[in-house]
């Protein structure tokens, strides 16, 4: 049961403390008489070395309040959207890049009704730290509501951290499917011309989480340009986490397409240029037409077999006649 919960709870903390399917993250964030900002930190710390990032909580209540900070790991969800899966139950083993393991205490901090508290928040890297990615989240309960692991999230909020330790860096996105799609479900054939999408898929392979950028160019048979898509152009743009798959889709927005069309992508990611270029082909001929056709097919096979029919017929009479 106790499992069963902490599920739950995850799952919802994905709408309160980051982004939507795209990887938009908003500015502030607000739950139970709290208001947070920022909702994410992006920051780089070298070995051997800290940093202190300021988190500015604000009571929206008309009482003060004392707010406690929870410290979570967070990993990839794997529904591929993108959104953190918060690893709430803290008892559970800890990655290998631990976000716990740098994070200095956080005081418990009163705040007057409608005031703002300033909440620094120290990353300790030490020395002998694995380079690579730190993922975590910072959240934020009444001190007066039961806190821990099984914290309702209703009662909290939080900001999220990607934290790069330099050093030997793998940066590598493996291309997993490039497509043309409907409805979240991928072909290559459509009888429907509207809401065609480009799906693509992504595999992080590497130790660093990397946003791929670009453009998506669509073009008929004769090679015009009919279409271009701008790539996880989001702010901030949409990150893949290590070891993690994730599923980006565009949206076309003509809605009469007819015929063949190839899509290209031409997309980058990393600091050190990994590029991908991909090509995909798809067709579109709508339902009114393949009936047209098909129509027109029945109606040439009847008349070649009442032609045939009508040929033998004759035959036969003149076969008669002769007799």
């Amino acid at each position: 049961m106790r499992k069963v919960v902490l599920q739950l709870i995850a799952m919802s903390s994905i709408l309160l403390l980051v982004t939507s399917e795209a990887g938009a993250v908003s500015a502030t964030g607000v739950a139970n008489g709290f208001r947070l900002s920022p909702v994410r930190v992006d920051v780089s710390v070298e070995k051997g070395h800290s940093v202190t990032e300021n988190i500015y909580v604000t009571n929206v209540n008309n009482y003060d309040v004392t707010a406690r900070a929870i410290v979570n790991e967070f990993s990839a969800s794997t529904n591929e959207t993108g959104s953190p899966s918060v690893l709430l139950d803290n008892s559970q083993p800890a990655p290998a890049n631990s976000f716990r393991a740098l994070t200095s205490a956080i005081a418990d901090v009163t705040i007057p009704a409608g005031k703002t508290a300033t909440v620094p928040v120290v990353i300790k890297v030490p020395a002998n730290a694995n380079a690579g990615g730190y993922y975590g989240a910072v959240r934020f309960v009444s001190a007066n509501s039961n806190s821990g692991s099984t914290v309702t999230i209703s009662a909290s909020v939080g900001t999220i951290f990607l934290v790069t330790v330099p050093g030997k860096l793998t940066e590598h996105l493996q291309l997993l499917d490039f497509s043309a799609g409907q409805n979240n479900s991928t072909a290559s054939f459509f009888t429907n011309p509207k809401n065609i999408q480009i799906i693509t898929r992504v595999q992080n392979t590497g130790n660093i989480h990397v946003a791929p950028i670009g453009k998506i160019n669509i073009q008929d048979d004769n090679g015009k340009n009919i279409e271009t898509l701008e790539f996880n152009n989001t702010k901030p743009a949409g990150e893949v986490l290590p070891n993690s798959t994730r599923k980006y889709i565009n949206n076309l927005q003509k809605q009469n397409w007819f015929g063949r069309y190839t899509a290209t992508a031409y997309l980058g990611y990393g600091t050190l240029g990994g590029l991908i270029t991909v090509k995909t082909s798809f067709w579109v001929i709508p339902v009114w037409i393949l009936a047209l056709v098909g129509l027109a097919l029945l109606l040439l096979i009847a008349g070649i077999i009442y032609a045939i029919a009508r040929r033998k017929g004759v035959s036969r009479r003149k076969l008669r006649i002769r007799e």
